[in-house]
């Protein structure tokens, strides 16, 4: 079998060297390709990678984004693009994202997780996940005495419908089937416009499940750096829950195509107004404050996309916004659903099936 860890990169040079050792460092009997994707970095991000390519010419390789000077990009459709970039030249029967600031913390990762997907009772799982250490490196002297990104204590397999409302899983802890070597599932991806400029973190997750299910491993494998001066934490809070709001047009679009039924459709979209309750609450609190320069650039990512709900993203005051005026409604969806899910997660834990 053949891997692939696609590792995007913008400014890393503190960091990238660690994420490509961690790599380097499993110890696994299939073939392993590293493709790193640069954002147009100005630091020594690039310098770098270029002498472990020199080091290992045969397992790693680079492709770089061009920046325009003076331009202000939306930081989740660039990486996005970068992602897609590399699946395009992803030739591994499995691949996995990694951010250039994380890396794997266990050197079995890519053994084990392929073991998993390549037993026969496994066959209905597109991927797998494992959990992730919260590693805020100026609290921690090590990766492994951080706290676990997920809750989740139990080895089993989610179904969309169960996962959506019980956990969060970061990209970076999964390792997934490569359909997008069938070229009518990446068209699919790359064709749709909204989706292809929001495939980050719960979007590629999203996206996977219309495949198959998720086996889910509670031991942490990876590391999920927490940057202070990352460009997600660079952006201001309006800007955060008007990107996250994107989110959730994806999964209002998908959710039911998805969905095996009618009834499953709308508990997957009610778990994602609950989901997105704080992005929809801060939004309407705020709503004075909406305008194209205020959201930019998000706000010309869900014009140019024709989401459904990009309208919230308007001055409402002067439009007389038609999706402004429905949040309350999905904000009230969603406090219900949180409600409902806090009662179901609190049965599940009562029981030891979480």
């Amino acid at each position: 079998m053949k891997v692939s860890i696609l590792i995007t990169t913008y400014n890393l040079e503190n960091y990238i060297a660690s994420t490509l050792d961690s790599v380097l460092r499993q110890k696994t009997s299939h073939q392993v390709e590293i493709l790193v994707g640069d954002d147009g970095s100005t630091d020594k991000t690039r310098d770098i990678v270029y002498q472990y390519i020199a080091k290992h010419p045969d397992n790693i390789k680079l492709y770089t984004m061009p920046r325009e000077e003076g331009v202000v990009y939306n930081r989740v459709e660039r990486s996005s693009a970068n992602r897609i970039n590399l699946l395009k030249h992803a030739s591994g029967d499995y691949a996995s994202f990694l951010d250039g600031d994380d890396f794997y913390t266990d050197d079995s990762r890519i053994e084990t997780m392929v073991d998993i997907l390549e037993a026969e009772a496994n066959k209905d799982c597109i991927m797998c996940a494992h959990n992730l250490y919260m590693y805020y490196e100026n609290t921690y002297d090590k990766a492994e005495d951080c706290p676990p990104l997920c809750r989740a204590k139990k080895e089993h397999k989610w179904e969309l419908k169960d996962y959506w409302p019980a956990i969060f899983i970061q990209a970076n802890a999964l390792l997934f089937r490569n359909v997008f070597k069938k070229k009518q599932y990446l068209e699919k991806l790359t064709s749709d416009k909204a989706y292809s400029r929001n495939f980050d973190d719960n979007n590629i997750t999203y996206f996977l499940f219309a495949f198959g299910n998720m086996y889910y491993l509670p031991t942490c494998m990876g590391a999920y750096r927490q940057v202070e001066n990352s460009s997600w934490n660079g952006i201001d809070e309006l800007k955060k829950h008007c990107s996250n709001m994107l989110g959730l047009n994806m999964e209002m679009n998908y959710g039911r195509e998805m969905a095996k039924n009618v009834k499953d459709a709308e508990r997957i979209l009610d778990y994602s107004y609950a989901r997105h309750l704080e992005n929809m609450e801060y939004i309407y609190e705020h709503k004075d404050e909406l305008t194209a320069d205020r959201c930019s650039p998000f706000y010309q990512t869900a014009v140019d996309s024709n989401l459904l709900m990009a309208s919230a993203l308007y001055d409402y005051k002067n439009t007389g916004d038609h999706a402004m005026n429905t949040l309350p409604y999905f904000i009230k969806r969603g406090r219900k659903a949180l409600s409902r899910f806090k009662a179901k997660r609190g049965l599940s834990k009562l029981l030891k099936k979480y």
